[in-house]
């Protein structure tokens, strides 16, 4: 066998074009003068500099330059609740815990639903919330309104160029894009072309703009479709679930009851952090803490039935130390006579 050094100068040659040949997906490097100018941020630098504090958009899980993530099944309610959101960001209201400290311009993107019901819903929220004071601060893309032109896919450089220039234009400072599967075209489980759309969305980060991005979920109810490469850049992401009980009672009251669970909070934590139930009804939007909602659960099974706290941290799924806290605490208000 010969040794590279005992290999003539042709046949280098030749063995280094068949590898070249067999990598075709390897694009050689093109000088860019620009990318000298780039310099590391050193340690006097980084202790002299004072940032200015982080600011939210919408407290506590959109701050500035912030990425957050959306998901549902299909039917629970993604686009309302989104809707909700981007509203309150405009109108610089609250909507369930969430509070809005300053108003800030919206694009709201719906690559999926016919305009009449985006609209239908739109009027309903503004019933709610108010009117807006700034009028200029929410604005819509739909299919029905470009027709017969296209909403270009958020997966191509053509369809970026499309919306930064919009964005750059409208002085868009929060875009939400509803949804991944109808407003792009790729292959959810190739991480390879996620991640053109992930380096995209974090571009938006330098320019100060704040990002929702709103998705399925998976056949996991908690878990979401696709890669999971897709967490990697989002400061935030939010799990919405059905838990409406579908019972006479509930169809008389027509009311529907989510719980908002967060996946991911690089940028919270603590009581903010906790998920909680919300229920919607013809008058509006409520919600209670799922802890507060648990305590009454436990009262019940140890006041009504005499359960020990760990036969009641096996039936609600909770730990064993968070039944025995919720219990000392209902002890001490005097809710648990026993």
């Amino acid at each position: 066998m010969k040794m590279p050094q005992d290999l003539t100068l042709s046949q280098l040659e030749s063995n280094l074009k068949n590898q070249t040949e067999m990598l075709p997906n390897i694009m050689p490097l093109r000088a860019n003068p620009e990318l000298l100018k780039i310099k590391p941020i050193y340690h006097h630098d980084l202790i002299a500099e004072i940032p200015s504090p982080i600011e939210h958009i919408l407290h506590p899980w959109l701050p500035e330059q912030g990425i957050a993530f959306i998901y549902a099944a299909t039917g629970v309610g993604k686009t309302l609740f989104s809707l909700n959101v981007a509203y309150a960001i405009a109108c610089g209201g609250n909507f369930l815990k969430y509070k809005v400290p300053c108003p800030r311009k919206v694009l709201y993107i719906d690559g999926e639903m016919a305009y009449k019901q985006v609209h239908s819903r739109y009027t309903q929220i503004v019933a709610q919330q108010g009117n807006l004071d700034f009028p200029d601060n929410f604005c819509l893309l739909t299919p029905d309104k470009v027709y017969p032109m296209r909403l270009p896919k958020i997966c191509c450089p053509e369809g970026q160029d499309f919306y930064n220039q919009i964005i750059d234009r409208e002085k868009i400072e929060v875009v939400v894009f509803d949804n991944l599967a109808t407003l792009s075209a790729l292959d959810e489980n190739n991480t390879d072309q996620w991640k053109m759309i992930q380096d995209w969305l974090v571009s938006f980060r330098p320019k100060g703009i704040s990002i929702i991005l709103v998705h399925h979920s998976g056949k996991d109810k908690k878990g979401y479709r696709g890669t999971s490469r897709m967490l990697d850049c989002v400061d935030t992401a939010i799990s919405l679930q059905d838990i409406s009980q579908n019972d006479e009672e509930s169809e008389k009251i027509r009311s529907r009851k989510f719980k908002i669970e967060y996946q991911k909070s690089r940028t919270f934590g603590g009581q903010d952090s906790l998920p909680f139930e919300v229920e919607l009804t013809q008058a509006g939007w409520n919600f209670e803490s799922s802890e507060k909602n648990n305590k009454c659960r436990i009262i019940e099974m140890v006041n009504d039935l005499g359960m020990k706290p760990k036969d009641i941290a096996t039936d609600i799924g909770l730990s064993v130390s968070f039944v025995y806290r919720m219990i000392k605490k209902a002890r001490q208000q005097g809710l648990i006579i026993s």
